[in-house]
C-alpha cells in the first residue's frame, strides 16, 4: 500500500512540476541502471525542488536523504516518510543529533543491499550559486560501509547535474543531466579508507561538474562572470556549452544583470482567479529566511492551495448554476495556470 501511495504522490508531483516550470529538459536517462544498487549524487541549489525533480524524472524507486530541519511536525514527518524521505542531521541541528546519523547510514546501507536506489546531495547544503561546491564524505561512508558489510554488492554511482535559469523566480525552467554511472567497487580499498575516500570524491566531483554550470570564481569575480553570462543570454540549462563559454572568458568589464522576465495575461488572470491562495503566498513569502526555499514553498502552495481553492469555487458555482458550468470553470482555471507558466517570457 505504501508503494502505491508513493507512486500516486510521485505522479501528482510530476504533474505539478509540469505546470510549475516553463520547461523541463531531461538528458542522459539511458545512463541510469535499470536495476541494482544505485546512488544518485546531485548538486544542490534549489532546496526541496532538487530531489523532486530527480525523483520524478527517472523510473527508479528512490529513497532520498533530506536535511533533518524540515522534519519538524508529526504530520510532515509522516508524509515525508511515506514518500521515502530520510532525515540527515548536520552540525547546525545540534551536536547531540549527529549520533542519529549512524542509524540513518545503516538504513541507507540496507536500502542499497536490497538493490534499490538512494539519492544524496554530497555538497551538504543548498546554495544558489551556479557552482559545484566541495563534496562532503558522507556518501563515501555509506558506500564503503555497504561494501564492508556486503563485499559482493555492486554499487553504481550516477552523477546528476541540476540546472535552472533562475532558482527563485516564477516561472523558471530547469534541466536535469544524468551522467554515466561510476562503479564504486573500483575505488574500494579496505586497507586504505582515506585514499579510497579521496579518490572516489575526486571522480564523483569531476563527473558532476560537467553536468552543471560551474563558475569557479568566488566573490566579486563570480558575480562579474555570472552577470556577463546573463548579459550574453547564455543557456544555463545547457551546462556543456555554458562551461565551454566560461572557460574562454578572460578579463571582462563588470556588468549589471538585466531582468528580462515578464508575466503574461494568463498569469494575471490566474492571480485574479485565486486571490486568496495568492495572498497566502505573499504573506508566507515575507517570512522565508532562506531564499533557497523560495521556489519550494511557492511550488507547495501551487499544488495544494490553488487547486483546492479552484475546487471550492467550482462547488459554489455548481450550487448556484449546474455541474457542467462548474466543471468548465475548474478546467479553465487549470488551463490558465498552465498557460501562465508555459507562455511567460523567461
Amino acid at each position: 500500500m505504501k508503494l502505491i501511495w508513493y507512486h500516486i504522490v510521485k505522479a501528482y508531483i510530476r504533474l505539478g512540476l509540469f505546470f510549475y516550470y516553463n520547461k523541463i529538459t531531461i538528458k542522459g536517462t539511458e545512463n541510469i541502471p535499470k536495476n541494482g544498487a544505485t546512488l544518485f549524487v546531485g548538486n544542490h541549489q534549489n532546496a526541496l525542488i532538487d530531489p523532486l525533480l530527480i525523483a520524478t524524472t527517472n523510473n527508479r524507486n528512490t529513497h532520498f536523504l533530506t536535511r533533518a530541519g524540515v522534519f519538524k511536525r508529526k504530520l510532515i514527518i509522516k508524509f515525508f516518510d511515506s514518500v521515502q524521505m530520510i532525515p540527515i542531521y548536520r552540525v547546525r541541528d545540534g551536536w547531540s543529533t549527529l549520533s542519529k546519523n549512524e542509524a540513518i547510514f545503516k538504513k541507507c546501507i540496507e536500502i542499497l543491499n536490497t538493490q534499490k536506489s538512494l539519492l544524496i546531495f554530497p555538497e551538504g547544503s543548498h546554495n544558489l550559486v551556479k557552482k559545484l561546491r566541495p563534496l562532503s564524505k558522507g556518501f563515501t561512508r555509506i558506500i564503503f560501509g555497504a561494501l564492508k558489510k556486503y563485499p559482493d554488492l555492486k554499487i553504481n554511482i550516477v552523477p546528476v547535474g541540476l540546472n535552472y535559469n533562475d532558482t527563485t523566480e516564477y516561472p523558471s525552467s530547469a534541466s536535469i543531466y544524468y551522467g554515466k554511472p561510476i562503479l564504486a567497487n573500483d575505488f574500494w580499498d579496505k586497507n586504505d579508507i582515506h585514499k579510497s575516500t579521496n579518490n572516489l570524491k575526486a571522480v564523483v566531483f569531476d563527473g558532476m561538474k560537467v553536468l552543471t554550470t560551474h563558475i569557479e570564481k568566488i566573490g566579486d569575480e563570480y558575480e562579474t562572470v555570472f552577470n556577463k553570462l546573463s548579459q550574453e543570454n547564455v543557456d544555463f540549462l545547457n551546462p556543456i556549452d555554458t562551461n565551454k563559454i566560461i572557460s574562454n572568458i578572460g578579463l571582462i568589464e563588470n556588468v549589471v544583470k538585466e531582468n528580462k522576465s515578464s508575466k503574461n495575461i494568463f498569469s494575471y488572470l490566474t492571480i485574479l482567479n485565486g486571490l486568496i491562495p495568492w495572498f497566502v503566498w505573499k504573506k508566507l513569502q515575507t517570512g522565508i529566511s532562506e531564499i533557497e526555499f523560495m521556489s519550494s514553498i511557492r511550488f507547495g502552495i501551487g499544488i495544494t492551495l490553488f487547486p483546492i481553492f479552484f475546487f471550492i469555487q467550482a462547488l459554489i458555482i455548481n450550487h448556484f448554476f449546474n455541474l457542467k458550468i462548474a466543471t468548465l470553470y475548474f478546467i479553465i482555471s487549470l488551463v490558465l495556470g498552465l498557460l501562465s507558466s508555459k507562455l511567460s517570457k523567461k
